[in-house]
């Protein structure tokens, strides 16, 4: 079991920040570790956490990684520096979608952490960022249960639900995705590039 912040763990509690759960975190650092891969997006920074934990425990070589809340972007440099690890990670305030549709790099691993309900819009812009063989690691696809109808499905969630629903059923049926599905943490979808 890979140790992490627990300072940064307590601060995401207090201030109810939404921060990669432990099982999560531990899967997709062996995911990454797996798979070798040295560039790395992240899509949704909060306050840094992850991206610190996969500089930390991986052999990445470079992350980006992009938030639109400038408050949160705010504490994630200040928690990048205090980490030494301005130079492994690059920060941008910027809307996900903007970042990927004019994104000319390419990358061996994507962490899709950022709004759910733009998953689906967002899946044709990283296959295109994706390098072959590479992995579209997307977390939270349960959304606490109300997308496998665990708990009703709340009325402000119906059209992220609907999203996730529409991401899920692309991932599994797309051509140039190897996608399988875990039950791990919020629900994990690992996708491949194959084609």
């Amino acid at each position: 079991m890979i140790e992490f912040d627990e300072n940064l763990k307590k601060y995401g509690k207090t201030h109810k920040v939404p921060i990669s759960l432990d099982d999560t975190l531990n899967f997709l650092i062996e995911t990454i570790n797996k798979s070798n891969a040295k560039k790395i997006l992240e899509i949704g920074t909060a306050i840094g956490y992850s991206a610190i934990a996969m500089a930390e425990n991986t052999n990445c070589e470079h992350i980006d990684t992009v938030d639109i809340d400038e408050s949160r972007i705010n504490i994630a440099k200040e928690n990048i520096k205090a980490h030494e690890l301005c130079k492994k990670i690059s920060v941008y305030n910027l809307d996900a979608f903007d970042f990927i549709k004019n994104n000319k790099n390419k990358y061996d691993f994507i962490y899709l952490d950022g709004p759910k309900g733009q998953y689906i819009n967002y899946l044709p812009f990283l296959i295109k960022i994706l390098n072959f063989n590479g992995i579209i690691f997307a977390d939270n696809l349960y959304f606490h249960g109300m997308v496998t109808g665990k708990i009703p499905v709340s009325k402000g969630c119906r059209a992220m639900i609907k999203g996730l629903h529409k991401y899920i059923d692309e991932i599994k049926t797309n051509i140039h995705l190897d996608t399988k599905i875990y039950d791990i943490g919020d629900g994990i979808g690992v996708s491949r590039l194959i084609k």
